[in-house]
């Protein structure tokens, strides 16, 4: 009879397969989490895309003028991207974002927040806002503050960019515009607040890449006015951004946080900025 036996495994080896096991874990977790946000970058890249398509739409539409943002509706009408928002502010006024003219050729709000971002629950249920998602930059598009029309320094309209395939349309932001200066004169022109002395704070305190506000590999997806969309480093982004040596636009105090929760985006100036060269990507030429 075979008097073998069956041996268990002793406690050295049993710690040496658990710390194998552990080992592996922590080199394939990382792995793991970056190929989910990899996706989620795809999934945003397809949101802000479809977005720009939609622009691009609907300026085919409407005599090539571009949307505005926070046009006035009667009291009572609702927030059109969430009618049920409970808020007095979105039952109100100003409340036809840009999002809304969008949502005839998208037909989908989803699409309309990025998947790395966690929404605004508050602004979303009271006021009918969709935050942390994206941006229209009003510079180039233009605005409208209830009643009273902000147009753009380029015009508003398709024909006033230069250089389509470079300067964006919408880009990944807390607030639902772009941060902004505006000529408080009466003639209310926007431009844009591009100083890179802003943009660098939020994007990269301290030297690093702050992931809540570029969270996709440390980057940020923008769509562009032709209609196209991509990623974009928060280096390469930032050396498009203008200094204040070469974009003086006449502020008393540098703001540093563009992509703020609190507060507005619009930042008076007293006369309009000059620019040392051209920065396509603000529709600075």
């Amino acid at each position: 009879m075979d008097q073998r036996r069956r041996q268990a495994f002793t406690l050295i080896e049993l710690l040496v397969v658990i710390a194998i096991i552990a080992i592996l874990a922590a080199i394939l977790f990382p792995v793991f989490a970056q190929a989910r946000e990899k996706a989620r970058q795809v999934s945003c890249l397809s949101n802000i895309k479809q977005l720009g398509t939609a622009i691009y739409m609907y300026v085919q539409d409407y005599d090539e003028m571009y949307p505005h943002a926070d046009y006035s509706l009667p009291a009572g009408s609702g927030s059109p991207l969430n009618p049920s928002a409970s808020g007095t502010f979105a039952t109100r006024v100003n409340h036809y974002k840009w999002e809304s003219w969008l949502l005839p050729y998208v037909k989908n709000v989803q699409i309309m927040q990025c998947p790395s971002r966690q929404k605004d629950a508050e602004a979303w249920a009271v006021n009918g806002e969709l935050k942390n998602a994206y941006a229209l930059n009003l510079s180039i598009t233009g605005a409208s503050n209830g009643l009273q029309d902000r147009p753009s320094f380029l015009g508003g309209s398709l024909s006033g960019v230069q250089t389509v395939a470079e300067t964006f349309l919408i880009q990944e932001l807390y607030n639902q515009v772009t941060y902004n200066y505006l000529i408080n004169n009466g003639s209310n022109v926007l431009y844009p607040a591009a100083l890179r002395e802003s943009w660098e704070p939020y994007l990269k305190p301290s030297g690093t890449t702050d992931r809540r506000n570029a969270p996709h590999n440390e980057g940020l997806n923008l769509s562009f006015a032709d209609g196209h969309a991509k990623w974009m480093h928060v280096n390469n982004f930032l050396s498009q951004c203008p200094t204040a040596a070469q974009y003086n636009a006449c502020i008393v105090t540098l703001r540093t946080n563009p992509g703020s929760g609190s507060g507005v985006n619009t930042f008076y100036i007293t006369a309009p900025p000059a620019w040392t060269a051209k920065f396509n990507l603000w529709g600075l030429y």
